[in-house]
């Protein structure tokens, strides 16, 4: 197995390592000012973290669930797979969100657009369980940790002047966008695996 497979198929096994360290490495660097752009953006991480847990480790299953239920496919890894899994939460969640705390000024609107997609992601996991009315993988950190932060986080931009209500806007917009190439990474194999033979090649 290579180095890239053995990551996407273990890398949520270090999300408990990367929670803890995460929370001392922020009470250590933002006890002083623990609303500086710079502190929501790494908490942000740190809570993404977290909802990564109960999607993909304990109790897990999400991308089963999406396969089931969502999809409808009848195969446990197809379209959405272990590598598109890995991908979207490493590749697109650990990376921006990571660059924006090393670099909160120049990235500034990197950190304030995950927020956005932090906030529809949680919506879009309440959306889930109201519309399939069943448990999804990630429902209850959507519930108590995304939707309670992001909005904090952008009430509180507002309130000291850093971001205006049209600001705020394009922000959920953006985070409405962000979620359409993840969207693609498994909408598009599943459409061309339905019209043809590729539907059988991954399981």
């Amino acid at each position: 197995m290579s180095v890239l497979c053995r990551i996407a198929a273990n890398w949520q096994k270090a999300l408990p390592v990367l929670v803890a360290a995460g929370i001392v490495a922020w009470i250590a660097a933002f006890r002083g000012d623990p609303t500086s752009e710079r502190a929501l953006f790494a908490a942000l991480l740190v809570i993404y973290f977290v909802h990564q847990i109960e999607e993909h480790l304990w109790p897990g299953g999400f991308r089963q669930f999406a396969n089931v239920h969502v999809f409808k496919s009848g195969k446990e890894n197809w379209p959405v797979d272990i590598g598109g899994i890995a991908l979207v939460n490493m590749g697109l969640v650990w990376l921006p969100v990571g660059l924006a705390v090393l670099y909160p000024a120049a990235l500034r609107w990197i950190g304030l657009l995950w927020i956005g997609l932090t906030l529809v992601n949680g919506v879009t996991h309440i959306v889930t369980a109201v519309r399939l009315r069943i448990y999804n993988p990630g429902l209850v950190t959507a519930l108590v940790l995304f939707l309670p932060f992001t909005i904090f986080a952008l009430a509180l931009e507002v309130s000291r002047g850093a971001l205006s209500g049209g600001e705020v806007g394009l922000i959920v917009l953006g985070g409405i966008l962000l979620h359409l190439p993840v969207a693609a990474l498994f909408v598009v194999p599943y459409w061309r695996g339905q019209r043809g033979p590729a539907r059988g090649q991954r399981a």
